[in-house]
């Protein structure tokens, strides 16, 4: 049996388990509850090991089967990439937690953590076929909503 590049399935309601076809945008359950993702973990358990992460590239998109985004020809990236654990050992011995790690989500290309669920955002919004993005500022540092702009099939509003 052939991968899928995703194994996302459909969207669900955490709330009232509403389930919506996610190859439409919507965003919110008529309960008004945001609407989550969904994946078959059990094909993809049949089609996937660890070994094969050994060899794919170090950014977000090693992950891609369990990313919403169904083709690779809609990734639209800035290469955010895998981030560093930093041991805290200070921290770690206030709290007694000697193995205190923390990543360091600044090295990515906007210097927020944020740019990893904004690429996966663009790339699903290339794929369902907009062509124009409206970027909340909402906590959102500046470099990130500007740097959508750079994918030239999207025309974008801050």
């Amino acid at each position: 049996m052939i991968q899928n590049y995703s194994y996302f399935t459909h969207l669900e309601c955490p709330k009232c388990k509403e389930e919506y076809d996610g190859s439409t945008a919507t965003h919110l359950c008529v309960c008004g509850s945001p609407l989550l993702a969904r994946y078959d973990l059990l094909r993809l358990k049949e089609h996937w090991s660890i070994e094969q992460l050994k060899t794919r590239e170090p950014t977000l998109w090693r992950y891609h089967e369990v990313l919403p985004v169904l083709s690779p020809a809609n990734r639209v990236s800035l290469g955010e990439g895998m981030t560093p654990l930093v041991h805290m050992k200070t921290l770690g011995k206030t709290y007694e937690l000697p193995n205190l790690c923390m990543k360091d989500e600044g090295l990515l290309p906007t210097g927020s953590f944020k740019a990893r669920g904004a690429a996966v955002g663009v790339s699903k919004a290339k794929e369902l076929g907009f062509r124009r993005l409206r970027c909340r500022r909402m906590g959102m540092p500046e470099p990130l909503g500007r740097s959508i702009h750079l994918e030239p099939a999207f025309n974008h509003t801050l």
